[in-house]
């Protein structure tokens, strides 16, 4: 069974798999992925997608773009250096 939605409706829920698509061809456009805490210690969405997945997370994106991104930027980083 497959089913598509945003990340904000997979809050509260789990998937075997999840496939994340993150539709950002420009860094101006990590403004409006992003959804910080009120001090800015998480990215709120970035946290519910990468917490739902139990068995396997696919990320799709342009890494130069998400690399704008405070928290992508240092995932990225932690994918490069332990994958």
């Amino acid at each position: 069974m497959v089913s598509i939605d945003t990340v904000e409706r997979y809050q509260g829920s789990e998937r075997d798999i999840i496939i994340i698509s993150m539709a950002v061809n420009h860094p101006a456009q990590m403004k409006l992925l992003q959804a910080f805490n009120a001090d800015e210690s998480v990215d709120k969405k970035l946290n519910v997608a990468l917490s739902r997945a139990r068995e396997q997370l696919i990320l799709l994106g342009n890494p130069t773009c998400l690399s704008f991104g405070k928290f992508y930027r240092e995932w990225l980083r932690y994918i490069k250096n332990t994958y």
